[in-house]
């Protein structure tokens, strides 16, 4: 995809068909696969964790999206202000 979107950047607009490809390869792969993470994966391994280490992985997450979420913002702002 990242070839493809160059290609595309750079004037070749056939490259717009492996671009579609692509998104279409992974619209069927992430459902699955998160399907596949979650039910057979993340909530099974939640039984080896106490309740604080999950409580501890609960607030470190919250504090990883806050800070995501100030970053993408500012990173908006400051692309638009250019």
């Amino acid at each position: 995809m990242v070839e493809a979107n160059e290609a595309y950047r750079n004037g070749d607009a056939e490259a717009v068909s492996a671009i579609l490809e692509c998104v279409k390869a992974l619209v069927e792969f992430y459902p699955k696969h998160i399907e596949k993470e979650d039910r057979y994966f993340f909530l099974p391994i939640m039984d080896y964790f106490s309740k604080e280490e999950k409580d501890a992985m609960l607030k470190e997450e919250y504090e990883f999206d806050r800070v995501l979420i100030h970053e993408i913002y500012r990173d908006k702002a400051t692309k638009a202000e250019e």
